[in-house]
């Protein structure tokens, strides 16, 4: 064996233990260089007396999974270094999703999603704060606090509720109400204020109800509210988004909750009762296909919300859904292979493929889009039946006249 061979087998052999060597030296310096993040606790008395015993303030971070404020507030402010310090050196910080704590949800209900709550080690409040917080102003509020504990003017105490003298209302209260609720409406494009769109579904039972009474103007009312919140239904999976801003219908935030799909579901077969017309129970129909493909878990029961975003802090307003056309059996099955060209489809939107690829022998590709500027669909080739392949279970399973 001459020197090079031996050479050779030399730097074969000392070379995996070089290698895992240098690894770890590297894993060590990156450790080394990581900032330390927030250590997030869960809401209980354990947090309260830790609070009292290391002299801190207990922060609360009131979220929702589906919410894309929430996304925002967690990777920007919650990962800015100067809040980071401020609250490990003198907050305990506690997160809660407000699907798991209904008790909590329903206190600060008016603050969120998120709700930022600081309380002192007594449970007081100190300050509530409603949305998404930057990072300097969040870190300015934790500052803020630590060089002056006393509740801010977001603490104001509860007033003190006083029955009413008698339990029926009077024909003049009657009356206020009425005026009140009319001059709420938007007679443009319907519902009730013009910052925020809802299917206010109180309201639109009201009205409907008032409509079969012989009330031509609430007839009106609700089915102006019924037909323009009609775009806040996902035109392609079904189930009705939240809400849609800049006061008007067009503008919808993609989350899904289960209370609006319920909801929403009840009011228009109302509304398809009372006004004998097909159209309405079609559109509940659509709400209840979301919540058999999307909202139900493989045991049965239902899961509480879909995201807005696809990807974490992204709000997912535009996507694409491609499928297959076998071209031999025209309008009998399409095959879905693949998702959105601008992000990646995550909890919110089920992926049914990782990646594109070339259609098989014999078929054709189209894609199926929603954006956020239009909230519709591109041409949909007549008697398309949406489904996927095992083992998924169908996303959309209507079929396109």
């Amino acid at each position: 064996m001459n020197r090079s061979s031996i050479r050779a087998q030399c730097w074969l052999a000392i070379l995996p233990g070089a290698l895992a060597l240098l690894t770890s030296f590297a894993l060590a310096a990156a450790r080394a260089g990581e900032k330390p993040g927030i250590d997030w606790q869960p809401w209980s008395d354990k947090v309260f007396a830790q609070a009292a015993a290391e002299h801190k303030f207990v922060l609360l971070d009131l979220g929702a999974g589906w919410c894309h404020w929430c996304h925002v507030m967690d990777q920007l402010t919650y990962s800015d270094p100067e809040v980071i310090k401020l609250l490990r050196e003198k907050y305990i910080a506690v997160r809660v999703d407000q699907d798991a704590r209904p008790d909590l949800a329903n206190r600060y209900e008016d603050y969120g999603w998120p709700a930022t709550i600081v309380f002192n080690a007594d449970r007081g409040e100190i300050v509530k704060r409603q949305g998404y917080i930057p990072p300097k102003p969040m870190a300015s509020l934790l500052q803020a606090i630590i060089d002056d504990p006393t509740p801010g003017p977001s603490v104001a105490p509860e007033p003190a509720i006083v029955p009413a003298a008698d339990s029926a209302l009077t024909k003049e209260q009657r009356a206020a109400m009425r005026a009140s609720f009319t001059s709420a409406y938007d007679a443009k494009v319907g519902g009730w204020g013009d910052v925020h769109k809802y299917l206010n579904w109180d309201a639109l039972e009201y009205c409907i109800v008032e409509g079969a009474a012989g009330d031509a103007a609430m007839e009106k009312m609700a089915r102006q509210t019924l037909n323009n919140g009609l775009k806040l239904i996902d035109p392609v999976w079904g189930g009705v988004d939240q809400y849609s801003t800049d006061g008007d219908w067009d503008h919808p935030h993609y989350e899904k909750i289960m209370p609006f799909q319920a909801e929403t579901m009840r009011v228009l077969a109302l509304a398809s009762r009372q006004w004998n017309e097909p159209n309405w129970l079609e559109q509940a129909q659509k709400v209840h296909g979301y919540l058999k493909s999307f909202l139900t878990s493989p045991e049965g029961a239902f899961y509480t919300s879909q995201d807005a975003d696809l990807v974490e802090g992204e709000h997912g307003g535009s996507w694409e859904f491609r499928v297959w056309i076998r071209t031999s059996t025209p309008g009998r099955m399409a095959s879905p292979l693949a998702a959105s060209p601008r992000s990646t489809p995550r909890a919110g939107m089920r992926r049914v493929s990782r990646r594109p690829v070339a259609p098989p022998r014999g078929c054709r590709s189209i894609a199926l889009s929603r954006t956020a500027d239009s909230g519709t669909t591109n041409a949909i080739p007549r008697g398309l039946i949406l489904r996927t392949p095992s083992p998924w279970r169908a996303l959309s399973s209507r079929s396109i006249p």
